[in-house]
C-alpha cells in the first residue's frame, strides 16, 4: 500500500489540468514591442489568455540577443516568426511547428524616386540598390535574378538615410515601418515609386504563430486556446485603436524603447490590411503547400538551406 500511494499521487499530478500546474508559457516575439505584435499585447492586457486558463509571459528578441538565438536553445513555448526564418530553423532541426499563418502577404517594398530614371523594374539595370542582409535580401535579390537585372548592391542596416540623401536609386522598406519613415521625413507618396514584392511574383507570407514541437504534441488543446485568444486579441485590437496604442505605449516603456503614436497608428492600420481577408473579414490562418514550397525554393536558390523540410511536419495538425 505504501508503494501504491506515491504512484497514485504521481498519476493524479500529471493528470491535473494545465492551469492547476501553474505553468507559465513564454511567447517569444522576434522584435521589440510595436504594432506588428499588437494582437498579442492586447490579448494579454485584456485577459483573453487568462480566460483560457493560460498564463502567458511575452518576451522579445533584441539587437544583442536575436530571437533566433533564443529559439535554438529551446527556451520558448510560442513564437512569432517570419515564414522564411521558420523554414530555416526547421531545416536546422529546431523543434518549431506552425500553428497559424496570420500574415499571408509580404509587406516588403522596393522604393525609388519618380522621375529619376528608375520608374520601372527594367530601369533598375546598373543602378544602386540598398538591401538589408539576412531574410530581407531573399525577395529583392531573387526578383533581380529572375528578371536578369544586375545592380550595385549596397548592404544597409535598417536605415533609410542613404536613400534620403540620394546615395541610393532604390531602397528596401517595410510598408508598415521604413516607408512611413520616408513620408515622415518629408517625402510625398506621389513622388515615390513603390514596387511591392507581393505584386511582382515574390510574395512571402510573413508573421505566423509557432509553437515548440513538444508542446504541440503533448498539449494540443493549449495550442488551440492560445491561437483562439490571440486571434481574438488581433480582431479587438483593430476595433479599439486608441486602447491598443495605449497598451503598446505601456509595453514600449517597459522595454525601454521609443514610442511614436503616429508611427504605431500607421503600423496598426497596415496590419489590419495585411491580416484581415477582404472578403471574409477574418484572419486567414492556413498556409498552403504552394506558398510554403515557394518560400522554400527561394531559400534553396539563395543557399540559405540545403533541403526543404517536409510540409506535413512543419504544420501542427490541429
Amino acid at each position: 500500500m505504501k508503494r501504491i500511494l506515491p504512484l497514485l499521487l504521481l498519476l493524479l499530478t500529471t493528470a491535473l489540468p494545465v492551469n492547476s500546474q501553474n505553468k507559465t508559457y513564454r511567447l517569444l516575439l522576434h522584435w521589440y514591442p510595436q504594432a506588428q505584435f499588437a494582437g498579442y499585447y492586447y490579448a494579454l492586457e485584456k485577459g483573453y489568455y487568462q480566460e483560457e486558463d493560460l498564463d502567458i509571459d511575452i518576451i522579445h528578441g533584441t539587437v544583442s540577443i536575436p530571437s533566433t538565438r533564443i529559439l535554438k536553445t529551446g527556451d520558448f513555448d510560442f513564437a512569432i516568426l517570419w515564414l522564411s526564418t521558420a523554414v530555416q530553423l526547421r531545416a536546422e532541426k529546431v523543434p518549431i511547428q506552425l500553428l497559424a499563418q496570420t500574415n499571408q502577404n509580404s509587406a516588403l517594398l522596393l522604393v525609388s524616386h519618380k522621375g529619376k530614371g528608375v520608374d520601372r523594374l527594367e530601369d533598375f539595370q546598373g543602378k544602386k540598390i540598398g538591401i538589408w542582409s539576412g531574410d530581407f535580401e531573399l525577395q529583392p535579390l531573387s526578383l533581380l535574378k529572375r528578371n536578369n537585372i544586375e545592380m550595385q548592391v549596397i548592404t544597409i542596416n535598417n536605415s533609410i538615410n542613404l536613400f534620403l540623401k540620394g546615395g541610393l536609386d532604390v531602397c528596401t522598406a517595410m510598408w508598415y515601418n521604413e516607408y512611413h519613415e520616408m513620408l515622415s521625413a518629408g517625402l510625398r507618396e506621389e513622388d515615390l515609386n513603390v514596387f511591392r514584392m507581393s505584386e511582382y511574383g515574390m510574395n512571402f507570407p510573413e508573421d505566423g504563430i509557432y509553437v515548440h514541437e513538444k508542446l504541440a504534441w503533448n498539449r494540443p488543446r493549449v495550442c488551440e486556446k492560445f491561437m483562439e485568444a490571440s486571434l481574438r486579441g488581433w480582431m479587438d485590437a483593430f476595433q479599439d485603436v486608441e486602447g491598443t496604442l495605449n497598451i503598446l505605449e505601456k509595453a514600449c516603456a517597459q522595454a525601454g524603447v521609443p514610442f511614436s503614436r503616429a508611427h504605431q497608428r500607421w503600423m496598426l492600420n497596415c496590419f489590419r490590411e495585411l491580416l484581415i481577408h477582404p472578403r471574409s473579414g477574418e484572419i486567414e490562418t492556413k498556409l498552403t503547400p504552394q506558398s510554403y514550397n515557394f518560400v522554400g525554393s527561394v531559400l534553396l536558390e539563395r543557399d540559405f538551406i540545403q533541403s526543404i523540410p517536409p510540409y506535413e511536419k512543419f504544420i501542427v495538425p490541429l
